[in-house]
């Protein structure tokens, strides 16, 4: 399919261009969006050759030269209405990226589905049989063999031997659609697609570490200690695999008197996200019946939310595990779909979006916690007061954690954008031990960097989890602020959200923080929540 296929007028001012671009293009998104489903569900040939097909015809109708000359000539003169400039000035950036060689977006798009394939059907060997992610995780809580162990966590790395080379290539293709475009690096476009710049983040980022400094040399230090006694070792020699997460973005809990997993059967998952949604007015059945919760072979390993069509067709992709980590899992899908199917139908269909990636993901964050929040356990899953209260201490070690790993991945895209062809392990390496603590170990096998799917799939997203995070202690500050510390089954807190959910993407992201929670962005609120509580 070419432009030439499509009628889209230009003469009669944006109105009439974003009314017929609606009519024709919203089709087109939602078949992606099924086509996507069933490729995630699946991973067969006939699912990635129409999700391909899908997104070569979309590439090509916003590779059109005049329609991205008037929607620049639209955004320097605006048209005095807020929704219609609005939409203008989301799309503009979607035709700008499509202004490169025809071969080279082909090339992007082919190549990038090609790896995420890999991803979603690939399953590393163990002992002589294929596994699958939530095993390896089993090993690496439980297991003490450490001959084991290792095993498991190189196992986990499998998936990065396989696509690292393809990735390279990938970020290279991207790159040169960056710099044909005029920017330095494809990482420095994504950012400015997300109406944020390089030295936002920078700054967000440098406040965050610097104030987390010395909480996190605390915290590493007792995490080490424990882990050391564990494996029955100096906490210096600790390598990779001593730690019960394969990236050490979290640390889960086997022992008893710690771990919560016994009240989180899959029945019971199931049962309280309905329930915890419910109770605070925002039903979540009929999402759920629309999902797929359970593993299986050939699915996608990586837990999301899509809406093909906010706010009517929103679903949950999860692989359930009877573990709190799935739990938490759920919660946080969930939120983002409130978030999809929040969004106003009166809304234009380009605003029916979240006000930004990390918006979404502050929602998504914000329920996410609850798993380690004591009235939610008590009132919500039964458990014990005891156990509950130990939880809130879970809570305060996770975010540091989390905090660290995410500042990881993000500096390391950030770098390997900067300079693909460079020593990208030692790289790596060098930002594990520099923010996380961790060692290299003296034989690994390498490419470490590309078993996380987010660095191959999802370019230039995971600071959305950093902003994400400092977000959802604003909306705790706002909400306890509003309702009070026990919040728990209150509807007014569900009204809390659907009010956000209701401006869709009408706003910029800083504004619509601004008007919700009435303080601009900040690290304050995160950092009052946990930094100076560890």
């Amino acid at each position: 399919m070419t432009t030439d296929d499509f009628m889209l007028p230009l003469s009669e001012g944006p109105e009439a261009f974003l009314a017929a671009y609606t009519q024709q293009v919203h089709p087109m998104r939602v078949a992606h969006g099924k086509a996507y489903w069933r490729f995630a569900l699946h991973g067969d040939p006939e699912a990635h050759d129409a999700l391909q097909e899908l997104e070569e015809r979309l590439s090509d109708v916003h590779a059109s030269g005049p329609v991205f000359d008037q929607l620049s000539a639209w955004r320097d003169a605006p048209t005095g209405d807020p929704l219609v400039d609005r939409q203008v000035a989301i799309l503009l950036p979607e035709y700008r990226q499509a202004q490169v060689d025809e071969k080279l977006r082909k090339q992007i798009i082919q190549l990038s589905l090609k790896v995420e394939e890999t991803y979603s059907v690939f399953r590393p060997e163990l002992e002589g049989r294929r596994v699958d992610s939530n095993e390896l995780d089993r090993i690496l809580l439980k297991e003490d063999d450490p001959n084991r162990r290792r095993s498991a966590w190189e196992a986990s790395r499998a998936v990065g031997h396989r696509v690292a080379d393809q990735v390279i290539r990938l970020v290279r293709l991207r790159n040169e659609m960056a710099q044909q475009l005029g920017f330095t690096d494809y990482f420095a476009m994504a950012l400015d697609e997300q109406e944020m710049t390089t030295e936002q983040l920078d700054s967000f980022l440098g406040e965050l570490q610097q104030q987390t400094d010395a909480a996190w040399a605390q915290r590493k230090s007792t995490l080490d200690q424990e882990f050391a006694d564990a494996r029955g070792k100096a906490p210096g020699d600790l390598q990779p695999w001593d730690y019960p997460e394969r990236f050490l973005q979290s640390i889960p809990r086997d022992g008893m008197d710690r771990s919560t997993d016994a009240w989180f059967g899959l029945k019971a998952i199931q049962k309280h996200t309905l329930s915890f949604y419910r109770g605070i007015g925002i039903p979540v059945d009929s999402i759920w019946a629309a999902s797929d919760m359970l593993p299986r072979d050939g699915k996608h390993p990586h837990a999301f939310c899509i809406g093909i069509d906010n706010p009517h067709d929103v679903r949950v992709l999860c692989n359930l595990d009877a573990t709190a980590r799935w739990m938490e899992t759920t919660l946080h899908e969930f939120g983002h779909a409130i978030y999809d199917a929040g969004l106003p139908e009166t809304m234009p269909w380009l605003l029916r979006h979240a006000a930004h990636t990390f918006i979404t993901e502050a929602v998504a964050m914000f329920f996410g916690r609850l798993v380690r929040n004591p009235q939610w356990l008590v009132e919500v899953a039964g458990v014990p007061e005891e156990r509950a209260a130990a939880a809130r201490e879970g809570l305060l070690e996770s975010q540091l954690v989390f905090a660290r790993w995410a500042m990881t991945v993000t500096a390391f895209e950030q770098a390997m954008y900067q300079d693909p062809d460079s020593d990208l392990d030692s790289t790596w390496w060098r930002l594990c031990n520099e923010l996380q603590g961790l060692q290299r170990p003296d034989n690994g096998p390498g490419r470490d960097w590309a078993a996380k799917i987010h660095v191959a799939c999802y370019p230039a997203y995971y600071q959305n989890y950093i902003l994400g995070e400092l977000l959802a202690s604003q909306f705790n500050w706002a909400v306890q602020r509003d309702y009070g510390d026990q919040w728990i089954g209150e509807h007014d807190v569900g009204t809390f959200f659907t009010s956000l959910f209701e401006l869709g993407r009408a706003l910029p992201w800083h504004e619509t923080i601004r008007r919700h929670t009435g303080d601009p962005l900040s690290t304050h609120h995160w950092l009052d929540e946990f930094a100076t509580h560890s």
